[in-house]
């Protein structure tokens, strides 16, 4: 009589949902989750002539001052690319000519359960 546990030899369970898996699995076939470091590759770091060169960055343009002015923008292409925003408001205050009357929840008196003894 053969073990029932021999169907187990050669397999691994998933740290994250459990599944039963062939043994080495980079990736669960389940949830997905890597779980081993099979799929990842050593690189080397890019120098830097290969890095992206930075734009330069004026601290203004993030400014939250409203009297600040706002920064020209370069678009790709022509201007047809862009359009004017209309319609909309753009008021976001909280000030009411009629504010909201709150009315009295009708909420009745509690009552007390008596009990059978």
């Amino acid at each position: 009589m053969s073990d029932r546990l021999d169907a187990l030899v050669g397999k691994e369970s998933c740290p994250v949902c459990g599944t039963i898996s062939q043994k080495g699995t980079a990736r669960c076939p389940e949830c997905g989750t890597f779980h081993s470091g099979v799929h990842l590759e050593e690189r080397a770091a890019p120098t830097p002539e290969e890095r992206a060169s930075s734009r330069d960055v004026d601290p203004t343009d993030y400014s939250i001052n409203p009297g600040a002015a706002i920064a020209d923008e370069d678009f790709e292409g022509d201007d047809s690319n862009v359009k004017n925003w209309v319609g909309g408001s753009t008021d976001f205050s909280f000030i009411d000519e009629k504010p909201v009357a709150k009315e009295k929840p009708n909420v009745p008196d509690s009552e007390e359960i008596e009990s059978d003894d």
